[in-house]
């Protein structure tokens, strides 16, 4: 099939427009980038084929460089466009790992009989003042699609009959104007705009006491609070502790995090006296400025006050189902809401003795208030976070499952403990049904909620355009952590120039955190730059005291002949064991570098059993590779379940 000048072509309730460059659904013009409408042609040009993915990328890219995950996110626009689902698709299949197929049956027509080149005509077109619903505020980026009316040329003569036909039609679309614009009147306003907003911590002052912790907790409580509505996007406290200390004016933080609004406030402990601002970015325009006299330790009142005059000031309307939720509160002991901020702080921190006091607040907040749910919550995830400072799964996971549980006993409703779980089902138990179930339960209860272990889960199953959308959400959320989840999955996609350029931007905020050192001597290595990758391992392992880059530095050794090297990072490995937890993986990468898959199928299947082995590694890690031909990996790649 060639796809000419003249030709249209037609599936289900969309039209292809070549010359026009134009496509139609339900007879509306849809919006598709130029690279998405010739891979459509593409796949439309080969009906019932199977195109191999190669064969796209040299024909839509033509020979220039791009990976497999830049044919999947086209692939995806033009599912979501034509509003096809790749689980039940009518349109476009997918054949794992090889390629794509056009399903849909297709017709051609010359693009002059049969269905009209024009779009239909539209309301707008009769009255220029009027617009429908979805002309007002387009959603898209690119605007909404207009057609363009052309001159028409007024016929010499015109019958009685058609004058007629013509008033009769004109009436009717009139009519259907003025229906429209009745429908609007009484149709619900469209939604407010979404603003975004940044808490600075609180000063306190006038006790001569270290007030710092409670600063943060206001904030904290504030961002918590504030982010219940649909109508403000709040940056997290970890996010603005960035700029804890740096003497910036608000005005100037709030241009950093990119926000409309900051809002800060002081607290006068000697005079009971609590003062907020609300000040807007882009011209420093105070639009709240109160002093409560309420007493400083009343967090809950605190909360209450301030989260209402920011709605109020901001012009936010809040549904019945929001108002709940702004006031709802999972404990009603204020000790223990400060025991549960004060947890929140330490976590913040990021170091393993801040986490241990973190752990310390979440039980303190638990004894208080033996039915805190979100505390319960908050001490699963802190649990689980000990696994990066070397400790044993066996050692983290029981109390971490044990807290999580009890959080979906008491109340089945906290997002933050359905989120955990579905860590816990994705990471440690290899049960991905129910790491799915959990996160689209957390996503029910909280849209808002971002997680990049499941973008992790997502490229597990192959939904990579998914995945790195959840990636990206995730790390414009929280920017200035030293978070490696999406950098672990440029390296998967083998998107290695787009991992440097990330790891270098959070080096200049991190320069002594030693994985992204690690994750660099990685990506190094695939594109073939030895002496730089073994010289970032070596740094991260100065920086970690061994914790991290040992593997991947003997690994590097091993593929590069040094094997009296690499045979000696093993020896290290072993040493590091007898001082904290090291995961049988770090010497199964450098045996599989050696070419000794016995001994590195063993390290595999004790790494599985130790639940230290991470399923997307074992996918996609390119370490792997020279193990990928042999059938025992074969085997034990479907006795862990992961989808092949």
């Amino acid at each position: 099939m060639t796809a000419q000048n003249s030709s249209v072509f037609l599936f289900d309730d969309v039209r292809v427009e070549p010359s026009s460059f134009r496509v139609f659904k339900g007879g509306k013009a849809v919006q598709l980038e130029p690279k998405a409408l010739s891979l459509l042609l593409f796949l439309i040009e080969n009906p019932g084929r199977l195109i191999e993915k190669e064969e796209i990328l040299d024909k839509i890219w033509s020979g220039a460089f791009v990976t497999e995950n830049a044919l999947a996110r086209e692939i995806a626009k033009l599912r979501k466009t034509l509003g096809d689902d790749p689980k039940a698709a009518r349109y476009i299949q997918t054949v794992h790992t090889r390629g794509y197929r056009f399903i849909a049956e297709v017709k051609q027509s010359n693009g002059v009989t049969g269905v009209s080149n024009r779009p239909p005509v539209t309301a707008e077109e009769v009255s220029s003042d009027f617009k429908p619903a979805d002309e007002l505020e387009s959603s898209s980026p690119m605007g909404s699609v207009r057609p363009q009316v052309g001159k028409v040329t007024k016929p010499r003569l015109i019958s009685a009959k058609a004058i007629a036909l013509s008033i009769l039609i004109l009436s009717g679309l009139l009519t259907s104007a003025l229906l429209w614009k009745r429908h609007l009147r009484f149709a619900p306003p469209p939604p407010a705009s979404i603003f975004s907003v940044a808490v600075l911590p609180f000063k306190v002052s006038g006790d001569g006491q270290n007030n710092e912790n409670l600063g943060v907790e206001i904030a904290d409580a504030l961002t918590n609070r504030l982010s219940n509505s649909k109508n403000l996007s709040v940056t997290p406290l970890t996010t603005v502790l960035h700029f804890e200390g740096s003497n910036q004016d608000p005005q100037t933080v709030g241009r950093a995090l990119k926000v409309d609004y900051v809002l800060s406030g002081e607290i006068d402990r000697a005079k009971q006296q609590v003062t907020t601002r609300l000040i807007r970015v882009r011209d420093g325009v105070s639009l709240l400025a109160g002093n409560y006299n309420e007493k400083f330790d009343d967090i809950f009142q605190l909360e209450d006050s301030v989260c209402a005059k920011v709605l109020a000031n901001l012009l936010v309307t809040v549904d019945h189902e929001e108002v709940q939720r702004l006031r709802r509160r999972y404990t009603e002991n204020e000790k223990a809401y400060e025991a549960f901020l004060m947890a929140h702080y330490f976590m913040s921190k990021a170091t393993k003795e801040d986490e241990l006091k973190g752990i310390e607040q979440f039980h303190h907040a638990i004894a208080l208030d033996p039915n805190y749910a979100m505390a319960y919550a908050g001490l699963s995830d802190a649990y689980m976070r000990l696994g990066t400072y070397g400790i044993a799964p066996s050692e983290f996971l029981p109390p971490s499952r044990a807290a999580v549980m009890k959080a979906l006993e008491l109340d089945e409703t906290v997002a933050y403990a359905h989120s955990m779980l579905g860590r816990i089902s994705y990471q440690y138990d290899w049960d991905f049904p129910r790491a799915g179930r959990e996160y689209a339960r957390a996503r029910e209860l909280d849209p808002k909620i971002t997680h990049a272990w499941f973008g992790s889960y997502l490229l597990l199953l192959n939904r990579v355009g998914e995945a790195e959308i959840e990636q990206q959400k995730f790390e414009d959320f929280l920017p200035y952590t030293t978070g490696t989840r999406q950098i672990q999955h440029f390296y998967f996609t083998k998107q290695y120039d787009r991992a440097v350029d990330l790891i270098n931007r959070k080096l200049e905020v991190n320069p002594t955190f030693a994985a992204l050192h690690e994750w660099l001597g990685l990506i190094y290595e695939q594109q073939g730059r030895i002496a730089e990758a073994i010289e970032e391992c070596q740094k991260a392992i100065s920086l970690s005291q061994g914790i991290d880059g040992t593997g991947a530095l003997g690994h590097i050794y091993a593929v590069s002949g040094r094997v009296r090297d690499a045979e000696n990072t093993l020896r290290v490995l072993d040493e590091l064991t007898k001082k904290s937890y090291v995961s049988p993986y770090q010497k199964a990468v450098i045996y599989a570098g050696l070419g000794k898959k016995d001994e590195a199928l063993k390290l595999l299947e004790k790494a599985f059993s130790e639940r230290s082995l991470l399923a997307t590694s074992l996918r996609f890690d390119p370490r792997l590779n020279g193990l990928r031909d042999d059938p025992r990996f074969y085997d034990f790649l479907r006795r862990t379940g992961v989808p092949l």
